[in-house]
């Protein structure tokens, strides 16, 4: 959906704002609600987490 309308030069020059130069993929948000349910997460409150492949 989110390459939905978009041009080629516009999802590539999207990618490269990516620390990993890629557009984000379901499982990428997936991983991190996984984490976020998981006991690993227990002491993790009130947090914004930006899963955004470290575009500012």
């Amino acid at each position: 959906m989110f390459n939905q309308g978009k041009s080629d030069e516009t999802i590539e020059k999207l990618a490269n704002m990516s620390a990993f130069n890629r557009i984000g993929e379901p499982v990428d948000i997936a991983r991190v609600v996984a984490f976020l349910v998981s006991e690993e997460a227990a002491w993790v409150t009130g947090q914004n987490i930006g899963a955004n492949g470290g575009v500012a």
